[in-house]
Parts: C-alpha cells; structure tokens; sequence
C-alpha cells in the first residue's frame, strides 16, 4: 500500500533526496557552465569577422542563456526531484533494482512538470514583455497568439529537458539508492 505524504516526510528520506538531488544539479550546473564557455568562444569568432557594433553583447550572450537556464530548468529540476524522492516516490534501501528504476522515472516525470510549470509562467512573462506598449497597443497580444507560442514553446523546452535528464536522474536515483544501502545486505537482483 502506497504510503501518504505524511509518512514519507522523514529525515533519512530527505539526506536520500538531497543527495540525488545534489548529483543531478551537480551535473547541470557543470552542463550549462561548459555549454556557455563554448558558445563565448564561438560567438568570439563571429563577433570579431563582422565588426558587429553588439560584439560584447553578442558574444556574451551564452552566459546570459545559462544564468536564464539556471532559473527556468536547472532549479525546477532540482525542486523537482528533491520532492519527488522525498515525499512521492522515496528510495529506500530494501528495494529492488526494477522498482528504483521506476521510481527514478516517477521523479524524472515530476522534475520536468515542475519545470514545465516554470517555463511556461516565464515564457508568458517574456511574451507580454516583448509584445509592445501594455495600454498604447490596447493590450497586445490578447488575441491568445503569443500565450499559444510560449505554451507550445514551453511543452518543446520541457519535453526535450524531460527526454536529456531522465538518464541523469535514474543515474542519480541508483547512485542515492546504493548510498543507502551501503553495508547491507542485497534485497536481490531483478
């Protein structure tokens, strides 16, 4: 019988949570930071061919994309999974192998709804930003077009996010599942 919330809020769930969760933003923190220094140095090269007037900006602007990536993806993906591994689906040392993995995908589906939820309140946010003169414009954008691209834009972002950190997540969920299971005995293999 599944266990209520309640009962799964215990202090040795959350050290297992926190540690999956320290692995898997861990990772994409590292992700993002590698990801912004290549396109600075590939930026680099296009900047300084044209003479662009915005070089600094331009060339800069894979750091600003991390520091977005940071709040909208890295962030709820780690909320995500801490909750996911602490309150939902915990990880406990007597399980087996099929149900960590299970649980682990449980997480992964959690994680990215949390992300969904922020992608799609921040790229409404950017819609309304970008879309002109809120009262010179008589209220752009209410004919539902740009809310319809930043939702459809968002379920893309967070799909793609869902299908790239899944692998991460089931790793960081075997990794937290053998952390805590450490000197005991093997519930069984498969």
């Amino acid at each position: 019988m599944a266990q209520s919330l309640k009962e799964n809020a215990t202090r040795a769930n959350a050290r297992t949570a926190g540690a999956a969760t320290v692995v898997v933003a861990a990772v994409m923190i590292v992700q993002a930071i590698l990801q912004a220094i290549i396109g600075v140095f590939s930026n680099l090269g296009y900047g300084a061919a044209g003479g662009n007037v915005d070089y600094l900006q331009n060339t800069l602007a894979p750091v600003v994309g991390a520091a977005q990536s940071f709040g909208t993806s890295i962030l709820p993906i780690a909320i995500g999974v801490f909750l996911a591994f602490w309150l939902v689906v915990p990880l406990t040392a007597d399980m087996r192998v099929t149900r960590v993995a299970l649980r682990s995908l449980i997480a992964s589906a959690i994680a990215s709804a949390v992300s969904l939820v922020i992608t799609v309140i921040s790229s409404i946010g950017g819609a309304y930003a970008t879309s002109g003169p809120f009262f010179g414009n008589s209220f752009p954008g209410t004919d539902g077009t740009y809310f319809v691209y930043s939702f459809v834009g968002g379920l893309q972002s967070v799909f793609s996010t869902f299908v790239g950190v899944t692998p991460l997540i089931v790793l960081a969920g075997f990794l937290a599942w053998l952390w805590v299971s450490r000197g005991r005995p093997a519930a069984s293999g498969i």
